[in-house]
């Protein structure tokens, strides 16, 4: 059974910084606890190819992804190379907002090969998933400028980004 899961929020950071930060691979380990290790294997213009080590309570893992972006649509996709997975895809898009906030739109569709693990995450999908895009959030909130006005009504023009 395949799990996805889908967040969208606002995040008060420019759309270009937030973009660099989780595009910025290499750097995962230095603010998200459970990714021990990560190494890029491969690298060229717009796609990367890496190497994490995750550990979560029991579980300890590798695996390989593939990791494609593109700066100007401000796209990261990242697909499934190697590892407990059956499938693994992840994708964010960053939408700039006229007050200089980004809206996140943040997508994973994943299956593990092992039965227990898949049932782990699909009873935890939605925690780990406000807990991952909340890491980045926090991620940015230390190394980022807020900008954007918290109070100002933006309803009308996130609800017009079409993913």
């Amino acid at each position: 059974m395949t799990t996805v899961v889908t967040e969208r929020l606002r995040l008060f950071h420019a759309p270009d910084d937030l973009f660099g930060l989780v595009v910025d691979v290499r750097r995962y380990p230095d603010f998200i606890s459970q990714i021990t290790a990560m190494r890029v294997l491969k690298e060229a213009d717009g796609d990367l190819t890496a190497e994490a080590r995750v550990r979560y309570k029991f579980v300890s893992e590798r695996f390989v992804t593939r990791v494609q972006h593109d700066a100007g649509q401000r796209h990261i996709d990242v697909s499934f190379v190697a590892g407990p997975f059956r499938e693994l895809e992840n994708r964010w898009r960053f939408h700039p907002l006229s007050d200089g906030s980004t809206l996140v739109d943040f997508y994973i569709r994943a299956e593990f090969r092992n039965a227990i693990l898949q049932m782990l995450l699909e009873t935890q999908k939605d925690r780990a998933a406000r807990i991952l895009v909340g890491k980045f959030g926090d991620e940015a909130d230390r190394r980022f400028a807020k900008t954007g006005n918290p109070d100002l009504d933006l309803d009308e023009e996130i609800d017009a980004i079409a993913e």
